[in-house]
C-alpha cells in the first residue's frame, strides 16, 4: 500500500503540472482563413480570397498574453472598367494583448492589436505601395487535441485606410472580415 501512495502522489504531480504548463505556455500557431474585404470595391475587382499567417503568444499574467504575428493576402484580379489583370498584396504585421480562458481542453479567447500594414497594387496604370497602421481584433476557440497540440477556430476583423493619393479624398479601407483554422503548438 505504502508502494501505491508512493507512486500516486508523483503522478498526480505530474498531471496538475502538465495542465499548468498547457494553461501557461507560449503557444505558435499557424494559420489559413478566407477573407471577406470591407470595401465593396475591393470585393468587386479581386473578390474574397485566402489569407496566410502565423503568430505568437507569450504569457504574462493569468491567461493574458502578448499576441504578435503576421499574416499573408495576394490575390490576383481585374480592373473594373478594362478588365485588364491587376494584383494586390497585403501584409500585415500585429503585435498586442490576448485574453483567453485558462480551462485545460477548450479555451475561449479574445485578442486586440494594433497593426502595421504592408500593401502594394499593381496593374497596367501604376503601381501604389505604401504602409499604413491600423487595427486588429481577434475571437477563436482553441481547442486541445493531444499534448501539446490545439486547433484554433477563429474569426478576425482588421480595419485600415488606404488613401490613393495626396490630391485623390478616394479611400479605400483594405481590412475586412475573416474566418478561418489554425494548428497551435505549445511548448
Amino acid at each position: 500500500m505504502k508502494r501505491i501512495a508512493a507512486w500516486i502522489g508523483p503522478a498526480l504531480s505530474m498531471i496538475c503540472l502538465a495542465g499548468t504548463a498547457w494553461s501557461s505556455a507560449a503557444t505558435v500557431e499557424a494559420r489559413m482563413g478566407y477573407l471577406r474585404p470591407n470595401s465593396q470595391d475591393v470585393r468587386d475587382v479581386y473578390k474574397n480570397g485566402p489569407v496566410f499567417g502565423a503568430d505568437l503568444t507569450v504569457p504574462l499574467w493569468k491567461g493574458l498574453g502578448l499576441w504578435a504575428g503576421a499574416d499573408y493576402y495576394h490575390k490576383k484580379g481585374k480592373l473594373t472598367y478594362t478588365l485588364e489583370d491587376t494584383t494586390l498584396r497585403v501584409v500585415p504585421l500585429f503585435a498586442g494583448l490576448k485574453l483567453q480562458s485558462l480551462s485545460a481542453k477548450v479555451r475561449p479567447y479574445a485578442a486586440l492589436a494594433a497593426g502595421y500594414f504592408l500593401y502594394k497594387e499593381t496593374n497596367v496604370i501604376g503601381t501604389v505601395s505604401g504602409s499604413k497602421v491600423g487595427l486588429l481584433g481577434q475571437i477563436g476557440l482553441l481547442v486541445r487535441i493531444t499534448g501539446p497540440l490545439s486547433v484554433d477556430f477563429h474569426g478576425r476583423y482588421t480595419s485600415f485606410r488606404n488613401k490613393a493619393g495626396e490630391t485623390d479624398p478616394l479611400t479605400t479601407d483594405l481590412g475586412g472580415l475573416q474566418g478561418g483554422l489554425g494548428l497551435a503548438v505549445r511548448f
